[in-house]
């Protein structure tokens, strides 16, 4: 099975020669072309200055598309609109974007969930590399980025995740901080410090980054401090109208006013360099990350991984003190994050006419944490991640573009100790892909191509348990997959400020590692899981039209999508629970032994169909500045399309509402407001949530310091009806409600 792999690789590597030649005679007959009209390229100093230009499926924080087919690519603004956002966790930070959610598992762990979906199917980058932490295995794991040091924030849907393989299916954010500088202060030495503090937790935030060099040479380094104590709500913790419909409770002891054991602390830094030179560029950077947060209790005696909190079956009333007794009330879950990261950037602009630039990106990631429950460690999760990337950047032609690009990815992942669900394994991809675009007119149509081969080796023959829950699992030596993917968009500007925009996109997932070895209980997210060695592909068609109109006062998108995903791989509840003091296995609890919910990985076709849409409008000029509206709203609805077409599980709901604001040269202002509907369709045995209505605000002014930089003050208010909200897509909706009012105050210097 390895010499299969190893001809399938160079099988791979053969069409990667093939493609390059194909490239090289298209390259030699454009060259002719290319020479006759020699002012079609831009210069050196262009291109270290301006990027390739892609085509429009890109939300970027802090800017809109602008609508001309020679620049479809956005760039970010430095401003208030993403500082404004940033928050403990990249879920929070993005949950106002247009089709994004935040999967919170209490304030210390949040995933980003876009259009519906989340985990495997979301793939969260740092300069363009993974962060290769453990949130796509379960919830309650967070992901290592923290949000405080980015300068921008991509999130990609459609053709442009075929670059990033299989896990990019639903869709990219890549945090940009620019840890390996690309250019030189121009008084060799500039930097920013910012310093924020929430009245809701007493939550501080403290950053420092610093940009030093001269000429050719860089250097830049950064340090952050974050700390804050239980998150307050403004009623209860534990939804009792839930408890008292699947457990048939009443007067028990519950929390009022905060989240027990919500507290943080975190550090990071970096240090990177770079060598700058006139065609080419070199650097590298080293980054340390910990994280150290609790777990909402109630997720030990609720909330099951992928189905929710209905699913825990507990028939004994014995059984629910562990849940809703006074232990619930000083819980001591809590998990110990550790990152150290080594990442390696190199590109050669223009190095023969035609290829605009020659990239590669390399990055060695050393993550793990610990699950500790009574002060003691139980479980250790340890990810060894080597990634690359190297692609070439073609133009042709004045109207055709390109990139070629290879990625690989090697990664070795362990779970020790007292929850060891998923044995030690091995996995390897090698993804090789193309993606092209060509202009005419008002016309712009790009395409592109990947096919990636993977492997999953666990390190063990067999899967057992200390118990007689189950007998042996028997594992294969090697699991190999192969995925080819595809995608193609037509872009069409029928007047100089409107866009139409179709894209296709077929797209292939192969399984990850839980879902086809996990065999074991996993506390803290309350579930027994079964892997599934049998799953196949998971396969993604995606239709997306979008409507843009941009004018000097007036701006539109609207976007409308359906997506039909074949064998879409969720966890089945079995209907069993496992005993975990008796390590057995029933029908029901049978004694006051911990039971959690038995679920198993299985496959079925799945449809996703929504839209996102957003009107921007300058109402009203003063001489003292501009009076502005944004009305908003965004939907999915998730379900599965075979036997009882049930609702997928944990889908956000029905979003809308309005934002009206003011803003000059020095001030900022505005008042948004979210109506968020009850979400009546939460999948199968799952808990419906009531609708919420969300008010925040924000002030923000800048104070020019003349030659010494620049002072930014801001105050935001978030939850200003301090109304209790249970998120829909939160794994521990049921006990974890989202923070209750607070208010931000904070001050940013740059120089």
């Amino acid at each position: 099975m390895r010499n299969t792999f190893g001809m399938r690789i160079l099988s791979l590597l053969g069409y990667s020669i093939l493609s390059t030649t194909i490239l090289a005679i298209t390259f030699v007959e454009a060259s002719e072309n290319i020479l006759k009209n020699p002012d079609s390229n831009s210069s050196n100093t262009e291109l270290n200055q301006k990027a390739p230009t892609q085509l429009n499926p890109i939300i970027i924080i802090g800017d809109t598309p602008s609508l001309p087919l020679t620049d479809t690519k956005s760039s970010v603004s430095k401003g208030r609109e993403l500082r404004l956002q940033q928050s403990d966790t990249l879920g929070q930070t993005l949950e106002k974007e247009l089709g994004v959610s935040n999967a919170s598992f209490g304030p210390g762990a949040g995933m980003p969930v876009i259009r519906g979906l989340t985990g495997s199917r979301i793939r969260t980058l740092q300069n363009g590399i993974g962060s290769h932490d453990a949130a796509s295995l379960s919830p309650d794991h967070a992901v290592a980025i923290d949000p405080l040091f980015a300068e921008q924030i991509k999130i990609l849907r459609g053709p442009e995740t075929i670059r990033y393989g299989g896990n990019a299916i639903g869709g990219v954010v890549d945090v940009i901080d620019n840890r390996i500088p690309d250019q030189a202060p121009k008084n060799q030495i500039s930097g920013s410090a910012e310093s924020r503090y929430d009245t809701n937790g007493n939550g501080t935030n403290s950053a420092i980054k610093l940009n030093l060099g001269k000429n050719s040479l860089a250097l830049s380094l950064g340090g952050l401090f974050r700390q804050r104590d239980d998150i307050r709500i403004p009623g209860k913790a534990i939804d009792e109208n839930f408890a008292q419909q699947h457990y048939d409770l009443n007067g028990f002891d519950n929390v009022t006013g905060k989240i027990p054991n919500t507290d943080s602390q975190a550090t990071s830094g970096f240090a990177g360099i770079s060598w700058l030179g006139a065609h080419a560029m070199a650097g590298m950077s080293i980054s340390h990350s910990s994280n150290n947060y609790g777990i909402p209790k109630g997720n030990h005696g609720s909330d099951s991984n992928h189905l929710g909190a209905a699913n825990l079956i507990l028939p004994l009333r014995a059984g629910l003190d562990d849940i809703f007794g006074q232990q619930a009330l000083s819980p001591n879950i809590r998990l110990n994050m550790q990152q150290t990261r080594y990442d390696f950037k190199t590109e050669w602009y223009e190095p023969v006419r035609g290829i605009e630039r020659v990239s590669f990106r390399y990055g060695l990631v050393d993550y793990q944490h610990r699950e500790i429950e009574g002060g003691l460690p139980f479980t250790k999760f340890k990810n060894d991640v080597g990634e690359g990337r190297f692609e070439i950047d073609h133009k042709l032609l004045p109207q055709f573009t390109g990139t070629l690009g290879a990625q690989w990815i090697s990664r070795n992942f362990s779970a020790l100790g007292v929850e060891t669900f998923v044995p030690q394994t091995k996995q390897q991809s090698l993804g090789l892909y193309t993606t092209h675009k060509y202009t005419w007119n008002n016309w712009a149509l790009s395409a592109g191509l990947r096919e990636e081969l993977s492997s999953v080796d666990p390190k063990t023959n067999q899967q057992k348990l200390s118990g007689n829950a189950l007998p042996p699992v028997t594992l294969p030596d090697t699991i190999h997959y192969q995925a080819i993917s595809a995608s193609t968009a037509v872009q069409w500007n029928p007047y100089k400020d409107f866009s139409v925009l179709l894209s296709l996109n077929r797209g292939k997932r192969s399984p990850d590692i839980q879902e086809l070895l996990a065999l074991g209980p996993h506390l803290a997210t309350r579930s027994f899981d079964i892997g599934n060695v049998q799953l196949k592909n998971e396969t993604v068609n995606m239709v997306d039209l979008s409507f843009t109109w941009q004018t000097a006062y007036f701006s539109s998108r609207v976007n409308g999508y359906y997506n039909h995903t074949d064998s879409f791989i969720y966890q089945r509840n079995t209907g069993l629970v496992y005993e975990i003091n008796n390590e057995t296995m029933h029908q029901q609890c049978t004694s006051t032994s911990e039971c959690v919910t038995v679920f198993t990985y299985d496959q079925r076709d799945a449809v996703f169909v929504g839209y996102e849409s957003e009107v921007k409008m300058n109402l009203y000029q003063t001489s003292h500045g501009d009076i502005w509206m944004t009305a908003f709203s965004d939907y999915v609805r998730g379900r599965f399309s075979q036997g009882d077409r049930a609702d997928v599980p944990r889908m956000p709901p029905l979003r809308y509402g309005f934002e009206l604001g003011f803003s000059n040269n020095l001030w900022n202002t505005g008042i948004r407001y979210t109506r968020g509907e009850a979400q009546n369709h939460p999948g199968d045995q799952e808990l419906s949530t009531k609708g919420f209505h969300q008010l925040t605000a924000n002030l923000d002014y800048q104070l020019n310091m003349g030659r010494w930089g620049n002072l930014w003050l801001f105050a935001k208010g978030s939850n200003l009806l301090n109304s209790e909200i249970r998120n829909s897509v939160s794994f521990l909706r049921s006990f974890a409600p989202e923070p209750g009012r607070s208010f931000t105050f904070g001050m940013r210097a740059t120089f």
